[in-house]
């Protein structure tokens, strides 16, 4: 009997083992069916490293950095290179390098994160379910939007206004949707605070910097639904955890449909779901994603941290798996928009590395200049303004007093000669010439 049992026990943890290494197998093979052969990557890499130019490498530049939605709007609009370096154009503004040593930092220029916060407005929309979330967003990123609202369910705080609706919510949709409806009031009766909405969760990381540069060229008077889109049971919207944006003539579009309390509440049943239910309601209007990658096909909204973003060993999530523009070989654009930061500490760090940490990395011109020590510039002035070699014996007080004597006295314009400091005479001229001749004859 005893026999029996263990040989049983044996059979279980064999079938168990057998079972997990499979699972494993299965995951890991996965990985090399949904991201490009490393190998190859590696080899082609190798070899043209020795005749790289690194002067083309594409990404390092502005001028690089382009996206798909804006070759979208080339195409469809007829127009040419839509583009920011063309939007700037038509801004009659130019961008260009500060040189370190040359322009002066107090001057009239403006930093382009500055001038660009006032040309493009961003709205920040944050659903909080932690507070300690929502004011680690005060205190960071949120400090960069032109406006910052939070919404919750059941939360309250004396620092953090996190704003709640009288009516019993039923599902996550309906969050969004009487928060839509409070951001559409409170802005329909001001000229120009509403051109760019971005909703993301409160563990979500966004650089509004990022955003404007996306949405610039774009004209938010037209459709745009933006964020990390999936393809789920036949429909096809930006997920929640990425974030999503919505110029303004589509978010007018939703709201005038859905403008009131009922309407919001039976047209979304479920919690979680209301990336879902946004998307399923755009679609009826005619309004999809779209395509945000960058050109090198990396994308710009992100519902992952950077550690699975960059180290993750298979991402056979839907997240990946059902993307509507899936990744390329590199994951990440450089200018990205949004990153989960799972907690207050990684969004405080990210923030400090985005924000604060200076690199010496950029290219400037750096001149030499020589410095001359406080005591041997009045005494290169004595020799040169006054001929006088030995130097040392001239205290503080009797070089004032021969600077003052020569520039300061109305009578000094009037004379040739420069008076003695040591005279008890101002116009004891003889005493003056016998002390300089003393001084160049020692």
């Amino acid at each position: 009997m005893t026999t029996n049992i263990v040989i049983k026990e044996r059979i279980v943890f064999l079938l168990g083992f057998g079972a997990g290494f499979c699972v494993t197998l299965l995951i890991y093979l996965m990985k090399y069916s949904i991201i490009p052969d490393c190998d190859n990557v590696k080899s082609t890499i190798t070899n043209e490293e020795n005749n790289f130019d690194y002067n083309k490498l594409v990404g390092l530049s502005r001028e690089s950095v382009k996206f798909a939605v804006w070759l979208k709007e080339t195409t469809e609009n007829l127009e040419e290179n839509v583009s920011y370096e063309k939007w700037l154009e038509r801004q009659n503004t130019k961008i260009g390098e500060i040189h370190v040593d040359k322009d002066d930092i107090n001057s009239d220029k403006k930093i382009e994160s500055k001038w660009l916060r006032n040309k493009v407005h961003v709205t920040c929309v944050i659903f909080v379910e932690k507070l300690k979330l929502a004011q680690t967003i005060v205190d960071t990123w949120g400090k960069h939007c032109n406006k910052l609202l939070f919404f919750g369910k059941d939360l309250q705080d004396s620092k953090v206004p996190v704003i709640k609706f009288d009516v019993k919510l039923t599902s996550s949709w309906q969050l969004l949707c009487e928060s839509m409806n409070y951001v559409f009031n409170e802005t329909k009766n001001v000229e120009n605070d509403l051109e760019w909405i971005i909703f993301v969760r409160d563990d979500t990381m966004v650089i509004p910097e990022n955003l404007r540069y996306l949405v610039a060229p774009l004209n938010f008077k037209q459709d745009y639904y933006l964020g990390h889109a999936v393809s789920l049971w036949g429909q096809d919207y930006n997920v929640a955890e990425a974030g999503y944006v919505l110029s303004k003539s589509a978010f007018g579009k939703i709201v005038k449909k859905f403008d009131n309390s009922q309407k919001c509440a039976s047209s979304g049943k479920f919690w979680k779901k209301e990336d879902f239910y946004l998307g399923k309601h755009l679609r009826t209007m005619g309004i999809h994603p779209s395509d945000t990658r960058d050109t090198l096909k990396r994308g710009t909204f992100h519902g992952y941290s950077l550690q699975i973003l960059f180290w993750g060993i298979a991402k056979p999530g839907q997240y990946w798996t059902r993307a509507l523009y899936p990744p390329g070989v590199d994951c990440c654009s450089t200018r990205s928009v949004t990153f989960n930061a799972v907690d207050s500490s990684k969004m405080y760090t990210l923030n400090y590395l985005l924000y604060y940490l200076n690199s010496i990395l950029k290219p400037a011109i750096h001149e030499s200049k020589s410095i001359t020590s406080d005591d041997k510039v009045w005494q290169k002035v004595l020799k040169d303004e006054f001929g006088i070699e030995n130097v040392t014996e001239i205290t503080n007080d009797q070089y004032y007093q021969l600077w003052r004597r020569k520039y300061s006295e109305p009578e000094t314009f009037m004379q040739s000669k420069i008076y003695n400091p040591f005279s008890s005479s101002l116009n004891n001229i003889q005493q003056d010439e016998l002390f300089f001749d003393e001084r160049k004859n020692v």
